[in-house]
């Protein structure tokens, strides 16, 4: 993928994010509390349950990313569960994806969510504020899947 084609990739995955988040914020919006749960890669909001698939951390000192799945700090699954963002190396060439941690602004980072909900097929970006904030993927509710098991 060219430059230019990559650009044009990122852009209509921030189209596409920017349609996916009111619809997901809607979804949850009056619901004070969450909770997510790194280790089953669960997220709920109020009275309703998601998977997740954690994306990634920026650090708005630092102005860096870290993929989660070579943040150390993650279990196992969450980590595992990341790595298919590696994929997007694949796609488009460009070797990010795959380094584990880049300099990046915040909007880098709103950028590879997009990517990554893009990718993911999922629902919507959840940020987990802190030193440094944690972006996840929301997916289909988790009671969903446990439904259709």
């Amino acid at each position: 993928m060219s430059d230019e084609q990559f650009y044009s990739f990122v852009a209509t995955c921030r189209d596409e994010l920017a349609l996916l988040q009111p619809q997901f914020q809607q979804r949850v919006c009056g619901s004070g509390k969450w909770f997510y749960d790194r280790s089953d890669c669960t997220l709920r909001v109020g009275e309703e349950g998601f998977s997740i698939t954690p994306v990634g951390t920026h650090s708005s000192e630092y102005q860096s990313w870290l993929w989660a799945w070579a943040n150390e700090d993650f279990p196992t699954p969450a980590r595992e569960a990341s790595k298919v963002l590696q994929t997007l190396e694949i796609l488009t060439g460009f070797r990010v994806f795959t380094n584990p941690g880049i300099r990046a602004s915040e909007s880098d980072a709103l950028d590879l969510s997009a990517l990554a909900v893009h990718s993911l097929g999922a629902l919507g970006i959840f940020r987990v504020p802190g030193a440094t904030t944690l972006f996840l993927a929301v997916l289909e509710p988790a009671d969903r899947n446990a439904r259709n098991s």
